[in-house]
């Protein structure tokens, strides 16, 4: 988030005193959004702090309702480890072509891409354990309902 303050105050300073709007800043802010949201969503899924609708599951018995969270858990590690299966087919293509980003600032797109495969990978594994593994809290503090 840093980096993405410090690319607007250069490229207000740049574009409003210097009257020399830089080509790389909105480059640079879109790069480090993509990595800020990527480092974020394996911990979101580590503390199980995304979003979601209660309705069902507040309305199960407190077995049935871990049984839910398993299975919703377990689907959700399979849909990530599938993303994340064809996002490293993906990086390594670009890798092995040279592909370059193409806004204003052009960078090797594995550069931003493996960010993205990180976020997917950690994701699967996090979910992936608390399906098999249930008794392992979420966030390392405190234990899950049996």
């Amino acid at each position: 988030m840093c980096g993405i303050v410090a690319c607007f105050w250069i490229e207000v300073v740049a574009r409003y005193f210097f009257n020399a709007p830089t080509l790389w800043s909105s480059s640079l802010v879109a790069y480090f959004l993509c990595i800020a949201v990527s480092l974020s969503v394996p911990e979101l899924a580590r503390t199980n702090g995304h979003i979601a609708i209660t309705v069902l599951p507040e309305r199960l018995s407190p077995a049935s309702r871990q049984r839910y969270d398993r299975m919703i858990a377990l689907a959700a590690g399979v849909v990530c480890t599938v993303a994340a299966w064809i996002l490293i087919q993906e990086t390594l293509r670009q890798f092995g072509s040279g592909t370059t980003t193409a806004l204003g600032l052009d960078i090797p797109k594995y550069w931003v891409s493996i960010f993205i495969c990180y976020a997917f990978i950690n994701t699967a594994l996090y979910f992936l354990r608390y399906a098999l593994f249930p008794g392992i809290p979420h966030d390392g503090n405190e234990q899950q309902e049996v």
